[in-house]
């Protein structure tokens, strides 16, 4: 449903390259991105039928007041919807694109810009985000990725921003967890596909230490949504939160509020 008000006053631009523009608008204290901008940028041609495959809480319509005549109602995505263009694109554009918005507009919001939450620093999941899906070869996707989009982001959305540690002090993980999970539900329900995977080196930044993860060819994809969405979600997410961050269990059932999602198990 589109915004009856006018967004003017928290438009921000970032330039790009030379003749590329990208404008982000703030909404209660969270990055929305112009999905027109961003499509040019990516070379997406369509990119109402880019935005439309987009979940619904990933896109809206607001009356955007640029300066421009003409229709001021301009589709926005927010930062998850943002990510799964940019991960579902396979043109080149799109990694030095994925670069540019994790190393420098997201840390210049989120540090120094007008869209700044008080006493906010990058979590350290997202950091690992950040230093390692460029290590990913192309036709493959990582666990962290993925998550960042479809647990992270969705969290985040919710209201529950991720603490770097737990109550008993370890580094918030969910992708060690759900990686993990992953690889035996794959080998007992989709035995075939198991095997379709390679190693990278996944850096952790904050102990600047190098360990070997699976990178998963993209055709198994609808297998790891299918696994997020309807196993680990509900039958596995209360359980990891609740031994390290119970506040996180608050939130957990927005995200099987959306449609078709599936019901935590009592």
């Amino acid at each position: 449903m589109a915004l009856q008000t006018t967004i003017k006053s928290q438009l921000k631009t970032f330039e790009y390259e030379k003749n590329a523009k990208v404008r982000t608008v703030e909404r209660d204290g969270e990055i929305w991105w112009v999905a027109k901008d961003v499509c040019d940028v990516l070379g997406i041609a369509n990119a109402r039928m880019a935005v439309s495959r987009l979940d619904e809480d990933e896109r809206d319509t607001v009356s955007l007041a640029d300066g421009n005549r003409g229709n001021p109602n301009i589709t926005i995505i927010n930062e998850a919807g943002l990510y799964n263009l940019i991960l579902r694109s396979e043109k080149p554009e799109a990694k030095k694109f994925k670069r540019w918005v994790t190393h420098e507009v997201i840390p210049q919001i989120r540090k120094t810009g007008k869209f700044q939450v008080p006493g906010f620093e990058i979590p350290v999941f997202v950091k690992r985000f950040n230093e390692n899906w460029d290590r990913i070869e192309r036709g493959y996707f990582s666990v962290i990725s993925e998550l960042y989009i479809r647990l992270h982001g969705l969290l985040e959305q919710s209201g529950y921003r991720m603490p770097n540690k737990g109550k008993k002090g370890k580094e918030m993980r969910p992708d060690v967890s759900v990686g993990r999970t992953f690889a035996k539900w794959l080998d007992e329900n989709y035995p075939e596909l198991s095997e379709r995977h390679k190693h990278y080196s996944h850096y952790f930044p904050d102990q600047e230490i190098e360990v070997e993860a699976r990178q998963y060819e993209n055709l198994l994809l609808p297998q790891f949504i299918e696994f997020v969405e309807k196993v680990w979600i509900p039958e596995c997410a209360e359980k990891y939160f609740k031994e390290r961050d119970p506040k996180a269990l608050d939130y957990l059932p927005k995200l099987l509020m959306r449609p078709n999602a599936p019901k935590l198990l009592n």
